[in-house]
């Protein structure tokens, strides 16, 4: 299961990301707690670097090449990541932390050409982030997401880069038309239509002469709702996992799953159901998605053929050493323990899938021919993250995270 670019796998828990390539490991970035719900960001090919993420500690943004490591001030706790078309700037938005309540109204952004950055603020919460270009005007501008209540403000790139010392405050069009609780976001920088998930469905938007405009609601095609959306650049339509179920989060075991895939133009979808259990994050690379859904009789790897809609191949993988538990809510700690989850990427090149195994510092390499797997030094807390790091292969890019 060899690849001609490497794998990196994050664990946050523990401050060290490693770089895996031709059965080899090394530290590729030591001392640094990447924010765990923000993730890697693949940047596009020609910007000055292959990915980023936020250390969640050090106070910085961290991005990476195939040859070396920079990091630029930002502030944490960080919450998501976007960067323009062009890679060379970067937005990370302000979450929660440590704390039990939104506290921080800082947005930095970052410029990789120079590496700078700057800081405002905005709405105190926990904002997603889209750079969209303006419909009238072709500029980019900074979309946020706003929860409780439900808005998408708009702000120039080219204001927020002027901004100055001492975190001033900088403010942009607002409209309410969003439901309160929206969360995934995805922009397509070709049509410049964002999408957002909430309980109400898909909610698109645009800009046009600096101010956002809704242009339609998408329902789910199917009972429940998305959480978190990617864009597949081959295709440029939006793709998430609705799920559904019982509302209670102890009845994760019985939660439904379906891959859904929306042009973000017209509306139109497709779905491919899942098995039941808790579905996290996903990955994406050419006409295919991986997803790893966890549940007490047996977890699996499936391979959707996004082009027919249809279920590829399913892999049964050995179970998580420290797996949540039937009845107890799928984010609570055990015996003393994070919560375990799965990270799943996909090798753009290949087609090998690498799934974390939640707390153990295993990775299991799946492809046509089995499972074979890696192991760390350090156990991978909560899943760790992980990122096939070839800069030349981009089908998710300038996805929010």
């Amino acid at each position: 299961m060899s690849s001609s670019i490497p794998l990196l796998a994050a664990d946050h828990r523990a401050g060290v990301v490693y770089e895996i390539h031709d059965g080899s490991r090394r530290v590729a970035v030591a001392d640094s707690w990447l924010a765990e719900h923000a993730g890697f960001l693949r940047l596009p090919a020609g910007s000055s670097g292959r990915w980023a993420f936020a250390d969640d500690r050090g106070g910085a943004l961290v991005i990476g090449d195939a040859d070396s490591v920079r990091r630029v001030p930002i502030a944490i706790p960080a919450e998501h990541l976007a960067c323009d078309p062009s890679g060379r700037h970067v937005v990370v938005t302000s979450g929660l932390g440590m704390n039990e309540e939104a506290w921080t109204d800082l947005v930095s952004v970052v410029d990789l050409a120079t590496d700078s950055s700057v800081r405002f603020r905005v709405r105190t919460g926990e904002p997603g982030v889209v750079v969209a270009p303006d419909q009238a005007t072709g500029e980019p501008m900074i979309v946020l997401r706003h929860r409780e209540p439900g808005a998408v403000e708009a702000l120039p790139l080219a204001a927020a880069l002027e901004v100055g010392a001492h975190a001033p405050v900088l403010r942009g069009h607002v409209i309410d038309d969003l439901a309160a609780d929206g969360h995934g976001d995805v922009v397509d920088p070709a049509s410049g239509i964002i999408g957002i998930a909430t309980s109400r469905g898909l909610e698109r938007f645009i800009v046009d002469g600096g101010v956002p405009r809704a242009i339609g609601i998408v329902p789910w095609p199917v009972a429940g709702r998305a959480y978190y959306l990617r864009l597949a650049g081959d295709t440029g339509r939006a793709t998430g996992i609705v799920r559904g179920g019982p509302a209670s989060p102890g009845s994760w075991p019985e939660w439904t799953n379906t891959f859904v895939d929306i042009d973000l133009a017209s509306g139109a979808s497709r779905t491919v159901p899942l098995p039941p259990g808790l579905a996290f994050r996903f990955a994406l690379a050419t006409g295919v998605a991986a997803v790893s859904v966890i549940h007490p009789d047996e977890d699996v790897v499936i391979v959707i053929d996004r082009e027919d809609a249809r279920i590829a191949r399913i892999t049964p993988i050995p179970a998580m050493t420290h797996p949540p538990r039937a009845g107890r809510l799928p984010w609570d700690g055990v015996d003393g323990r994070p919560a375990q989850r799965r990270s799943i990427a996909i090798d753009p090149g290949t087609g090998t899938i690498a799934v974390t195994s939640g707390g153990d510092g295993t990775i299991h390499l799946v492809d046509d021919s089995g499972i074979s797997t890696i192991e760390l030094p350090t156990p991978l807390d909560e899943g760790g993250h992980l990122l096939w790091a070839g800069a030349d292969h981009r089908v998710d890019d300038l996805v929010g995270r």
